[in-house]
């Protein structure tokens, strides 16, 4: 027998966000807007195809457990990781790469980002505290 590549406290992670990724990518293939003939929506729609191939792949590849639905618990915390991750990487830095940034823009966006990713992570570390289910 093999040593399994994910501890359970690993396995139980990376298995609520595939969860949560595929069920985001479900719900944008869902939308009736990319039920439109021609390109690029047919682009997309095989992109998502592809997505939704790729993470279940790779659930296979890691030999984990039929989906089952997430707790509470695990729901928030990926969530509020997933956008507190997204929360920092929005500041005025960063946005260079979208065109000129406004002298003043960091003082007003940067702290508040900041803010915003700390009650984020205050959010998950909240959702630890609740029942597994």
């Amino acid at each position: 027998m093999t040593d399994p590549l994910l501890n359970p406290n690993q396995q139980r992670r990376v298995v609520t966000h595939l969860r949560l990724l595929r069920e985001d990518l479900e719900d944008v293939a869902s939308w009736q807007e990319l039920a439109r003939p021609g390109e690029p929506y047919e682009s997309l729609r095989a992109g998502l195809a592809a997505l939704l191939s790729a993470v279940e792949e790779l659930r296979r590849a890691l030999a984990l457990p039929p989906d089952r639905p997430a707790s509470l618990r695990r729901r928030v915390m990926a969530t509020a990781e997933v956008w507190a991750t997204s929360a920092e990487d929005l500041n005025a830095h960063q946005l260079r790469a979208y065109g000129r940034v406004h002298p003043g823009l960091s003082a007003v966006l940067d702290g508040r980002m900041d803010g915003i990713a700390r009650q984020l992570r205050r959010m998950a570390d909240q959702a630890s505290a609740l029942p597994e289910e």
